[in-house]
């Protein structure tokens, strides 16, 4: 939280569980090492992992700064800490990224994109260390230049230069748009109440092809019986026990 949002606003919780996602995913490293090791020694590994100790390694290169800086690093928000202009600005008609990475693209991007050779000529701004040392000089131009000018026209013409850039779109526009259908990254699956629902597909390929989704979400107290009968062995019986009960 202390990463995330405005410099002048308190710490902001992340949109999604970040720390618990990537448990699991540090988890799934942590087995299968432990699967290749066994493979090679026959020996099993017992595996612990903590939601802290997790959220500690997301910090990744800001953790690092802060124990050299012996602070914690401001926040930024939508910018980049030292790149600048890189992030998110608003055109007349709605927000986009603009990632300028180098000082070539940052000229292309002043001649050619804002119409503002001034800036690119400007001795404050020429290399990407001057822009970050005198960003609060040179962003309010930027900004006026990029509010002044609809979204279309500024990625037509930052596609031109050669510099990354991309329309800021709502979550469910980015789930329904054409590239998230064209990459096959929503797949439709039986469900017996309505019919099909949509759920998302694994995001890597192997060998070019995206791994399909085997089967649909379990719906709710889906395989009880199953898992109670078969893995923990209790009877009939017991079951309707538990089922009057209201255990299960």
């Amino acid at each position: 939280m202390a990463l995330n949002g405005e410099a002048d606003q308190p710490p902001l919780k992340f949109g999604v569980a970040v720390v618990d996602l990537f448990t699991g995913m540090y988890s799934a490293q942590a087995v299968l090492a432990a699967l290749f090791e066994r493979q090679r020694t026959g020996q099993g590994r017992h595996i612990e992992m903590a939601l802290y100790d997790c959220g500690i390694m997301v910090t990744a290169y800001y953790g690092l700064e802060a124990l050299l800086l012996e602070k914690a690093p401001p926040r930024y928000g939508n910018s980049h800490p030292s790149i600048v202009p890189y992030g998110v600005f608003d055109a007349v008609d709605g927000p986009l990224v603009i990632t300028v990475g180098n000082n070539s693209q940052f000229e292309r991007f002043c001649r050619e994109v804002i119409e503002r050779p001034d800036l690119a000529d400007d001795e404050r701004f020429k290399t990407n260390v001057q822009r970050t040392a005198n960003r609060a000089e040179l962003l309010p131009q930027i900004l006026q230049a990029l509010r002044c000018r609809p979204r279309a026209l500024l990625l037509q013409r930052l596609a031109s230069a050669g510099i990354p850039c991309g329309e800021v779109l709502g979550l469910h526009e980015a789930l329904t748009s054409e590239r998230t259908a064209r990459g096959g990254l929503l797949t439709q699956q039986p469900h017996p109440e309505v019919g099909s629902i949509r759920v998302l597909a694994p995001p890597y390929r192997l060998d070019g092809e995206r791994l399909p989704v085997r089967s649909p979400p379990p719906m709710l107290g889906e395989g009880t019986h199953e898992v109670l009968s078969g893995l923990l062995g209790l009877d009939g019986a017991e079951l309707q026990r538990l089922k009057a009960a209201g255990a299960i």
